[in-house]
C-alpha cells in the first residue's frame, strides 16, 4: 500500500494515507509503579501534593530492580503545576497513592512524529 491517496478534493493531488491506531495522539493514565511504552510527552493534569519521580529504562530492567524501590526513580519537583508539560520519555512513575491519575503519558501520531 503507497503512503499517499488522492485528495478527495482535488484529483491533482495527493494526501498522505495514514491508517490504524497511529494516525490519533493518544493520552493513558500510567498505572503506579508498573512499566509502558516511553511516551511523547508527560503532562501533570492536577497539582502533585508529592514529589514524582520517573523510571527512564527498559520495563525488564525496572521488573529486576524492584518497581517501588524509590532509588530507581528521577525525582522531578516537589510541587509539579497542573498543566505542567514534561518533555520526558520515562517508562514509569512512582508517587503517593493521592496522586494516582494525576499523571498523563501522551503519545503522539505517526501523522506528527513521521511515523511511516
Amino acid at each position: 500500500m503507497g503512503m499517499y491517496k488522492q485528495d478527495p478534493n482535488n484529483s491533482k493531488k495527493q494526501i498522505p494515507d495514514i491508517q490504524g491506531d497511529n494516525r490519533h495522539d493518544r493520552a493513558t493514565t500510567p498505572v503506579h509503579c508498573k512499566a509502558t511504552k516511553p511516551p511523547s510527552y508527560v503532562l501533570v493534569n492536577t497539582l502533585m501534593t508529592t514529589p514524582v519521580g520517573f523510571y527512564f529504562k527498559t520495563s525488564a530492567s525496572l521488573s529486576a530492580a524492584g518497581n517501588e524501590t524509590a532509588a530507581n526513580y528521577t525525582k522531578m519537583g516537589d510541587d509539579l503545576p497542573a498543566g505542567t508539560i514534561l518533555h520526558i520519555h520515562p517508562t514509569a512513575w512512582s508517587g503517593s497513592a493521592a496522586d494516582a491519575g494525576k499523571i498523563t503519558f501522551v503519545y503522539k501520531s505517526g501523522l506528527a512524529t513521521g511515523g511511516f
